[in-house]
């Protein structure tokens, strides 16, 4: 037994001497490895997975293997030779005439048919996936209460692939991607102080175990959520909740009440404390704890509820593989309770069937949604199959349970307006996104026509969601409801467009080949972006903050904001170039209000600023000409893999007007905070009780 033990002992020390670096865990945090087996001191003490990654091997700089490539590179130009005989390998290299040399092999009647179709059909490439070294480069651990460091929650700074899952080339970082930003550029650093964090949650959770949460505080935490949450996506029946809350009606079975419960407090916490505290993070770990065989082997419509609140909680605590998973198991449950179909000879009250709907238009909403922000296939069905009706646009006090027959719908808006339109704009752009993740990629004269359907929806909107239409109301969500769908609505233009402004910027002094299509898709897409900053920044300058509406601002901004960085970065001397900086500072001056209500502004701040130094140069040297083409080089290599590029140029025309011209030169001075007191009994949500200071 002894000498067992010593001979273990033994193989430990001599594989410790061999460990060549830190181990991943704490290379990230670039904390001090003890480089010890079977795991160093840091992750033992934080109880995390230890692993060793071997050292990067690269290419050894010698004769000997340079000569291999040499010898590599005379036999794949034989190759090629073999395989086109007429073809010029210099000419096929380059990349300005790489389409046409492919073209002029081909035989006249096939070439003659590819021009044909090039002057009718002009389609972009879209950017390469990025990819890890391994097939399970993909995998992903996000275990951790305040999330993985290397994800956000907006999957705009997700770029290394590496532990990350894969985030597809609709996500919101396709463009860091394509501005060439390395991986590791916005990787926080995470100190010290952030693991003593971690562990003082975690000492929190095990006093949690025996004391209930205070009245008082619970309270607070689930007015909360109806006042700032709920009333955006009201997938809980606000006075069913309360009852079972207060005793009055019956509740779930005890853990499907907790997991519903617990995150709802969750949500109210983080509503209220921004991310300033982290009593959400206890709460979201009981809620977890419930999590076990024994719940999934159940399905109900609380449960539902609570998973895709869960979901939706934990994609903004910046864990969006793990929210991506929740949303996945709301959805197959729901298809399971048939919440999709309607079912005409059903004997329920109005109000339960109605309840199903609003579970199932807001999931719905909720998946088409994630899905477009992380470059993923929607896990829908299709209109065709989908028979449930859409939410009514009613007040709770039109529907209760004593209701006998449908109320009539109101013209105003309801906490129901958000998920009824958004779920109407889902509805028509899904089939639009299933297209654009495809292969072959759109072209331009087919987005401009999927566009004509987005214009088309928009101009059918209600009057108060109109974008020149001003919202009367001392109330938060009606505002919020109303710049949040006039938002995605520009996000799917921004995200429909930019591949034909990548397109066009690569094309540098080339600009004659692009179609009138392609320019009028590039003007789209560069409106959209302008008109999605003025849109954040009217809000946040005019209306009250809460957690939920900073996190969808800048969800939207960030996104916007790099469209006129790339235009600007390669086109400095343009016409437009001062209007393309002014939407650049009036989006920095925009994240610099913020960062004290969500991290992810400072960070966002930070990447746009270091864009702007990098690839924005006032003094247009040629260096610094050299250096732009340089970088265009590059960026061309990551994001096409073919074009068609002809000689000569045209002038860009001007965008259409800014949306601050089309809006109302006169605006309504900023609202005052709403007063509880004076609160109709009628409006809803209801608002919550005076806060305390924020939980600790």
């Amino acid at each position: 037994m002894n000498s067992s033990s010593a001979a273990m002992t033994s193989t430990l020390n001599s594989l410790d001497s061999n460990i060549e670096q830190a181990c991943d865990s704490c290379r990230i945090r670039k904390l001090k490895c003890s480089k010890e087996l079977p795991a160093c001191s840091k992750c033992i003490q934080y109880n995390r997975t230890c692993k060793y990654s071997p050292k990067t091997v690269r290419s050894p700089l010698t004769r000997s293997h340079l000569t291999q490539v040499e010898e590599r590179a005379r036999r794949l130009e034989q190759l090629i030779s073999n395989i086109l005989p007429n073809a010029d390998i210099d000419k096929l290299l380059s990349k300005d005439t790489r389409h046409q040399n492919v073209l002029r092999s081909a035989p006249p009647a096939q070439q003659q048919q590819k021009e044909s179709e090039s002057k009718l059909q002009h389609r972009p490439v879209l950017p390469n996936d990025e990819v890890p070294d391994e097939a399970d480069g993909f995998d992903w651990v996000e275990e951790e209460l305040k999330g993985n460091e290397l994800t956000d929650g907006m999957a705009a700074l997700s770029l290394n692939p590496q532990g990350t899952g894969y985030f597809g080339q609709a996500s919101s970082s396709v463009l860091l991607r394509a501005l060439h930003v390395p991986p590791s550029w916005d990787l926080p650093l995470i100190s010290e102080e952030d693991d003593a964090t971690e562990y003082q949650i975690r000492a929190q959770l095990l006093s949690m175990t025996t004391t209930p949460v205070p009245k008082m505080i619970s309270d607070t935490l689930v007015d909360a959520f109806f006042a700032y949450y709920n009333s955006s996506y009201p997938i809980i029946h606000e006075p069913t909740f309360r009852a079972q809350y207060e005793g009055l009606l019956p509740r779930p079975r005890s853990d499907v009440w907790e997991l519903l419960y617990n995150a709802i407090l969750a949500l109210g916490s983080w509503c209220i404390n921004h991310e300033s505290s982290s009593a959400d993070l206890i709460y979201y770990h009981q809620a977890r704890s419930q999590l076990s065989s024994n719940i999934l082997e159940t399905g109900n419509l609380p449960l539902v509820q609570a998973l895709t609140l869960l979901s939706n909680y934990v994609q903004k605590r910046n864990k969006p593989n793990t929210g991506w998973n929740y949303l996945g198991l709301a959805i197959r449950m729901a298809l399971g309770l048939g919440l999709y179909r309607e079912f005409p000879n059903w004997k329920s009250s109005p109000l339960k069937l109605e309840i199903r709907r609003r579970v199932w238009w807001t999931l719905y909403m909720f998946d088409a949604g994630a899905a477009v922000t992380f470059g993923r296939p929607i896990n829908l069905p299709g209109p065709e199959i989908v028979d449930a009706k859409l939410p009514l646009n009613v007040n709770d006090t039109q529907l209760t349970a004593e209701t006998e027959t449908v109320p009539k719908e109101i013209d105003a808006p309801t906490i129901y307006s958000g998920i009824i339109y958004q779920s109407k704009f889902c509805l028509i752009t899904n089939r639009i996104y299933n297209r654009l993740i495809a292969k072959p990629s759109p072209s331009a004269e087919e987005s401009l026509e999927f566009n004509k359907t987005i214009e088309k929806f928009m101009s059918e909107l209600p009057h108060y969601f109109q974008p020149t239409v001003y919202i009367d109301t001392y109330l938060q969500w009606p505002v919020l409801t109303k710049y949040r769908l006039l938002w995605r609505i520009k996000n799917f233009q921004i995200i429909i467009f930019r591949p034909f402004v990548l397109q066009h910027i690569l094309l540098a002094g080339d600009k004659s080949t692009l179609s009138e299509a392609e320019i009028q898709a590039r003007r789209i897409c560069i409106q959209s972006a302008r008109e999605t900053i003025g849109l954040v920044t009217e809000f946040l300058t005019m209306f009250q903050h809460t957690s939920i509406s900073v996190w969808y601002a800048l969800y939207f901004l960030f996104q916007a904001a790099l469209i006129p960085i790339i235009c600007l970065s390669s086109e400095p001397g343009s016409e437009h170039a001062g209007e393309w900086l002014s939407d650049i500072q009036r989006t920095n001056e925009t994240l610099l209000s913020l960062t004290n209500e969500n991290q992810l502004a400072a960070r966002f701040y930070d990447v746009i600023e270091r864009l702007t130094k990098q690839y924005i140069h006032t003094d247009m040297s040629q260096a610094s000409v050299n250096m732009r083409n340089e970088w265009m080089s590059d960026i061309y290599s990551l994001v096409f893999d073919e074009f068609s590029a002809a000689n000569g140029g045209v002038n860009m025309p001007p965008p259409p007007p800014a949306m601050s011209q089309t809006m109302p030169q006169t605006m309504p001075p900023p609202m005052p905070r709403p007063n509880p007191t004076t609160m109709s009994s009628t409006m809803q949500p209801t608002m919550p009780r005076p806060m305390p200071p924020p939980i600790q």
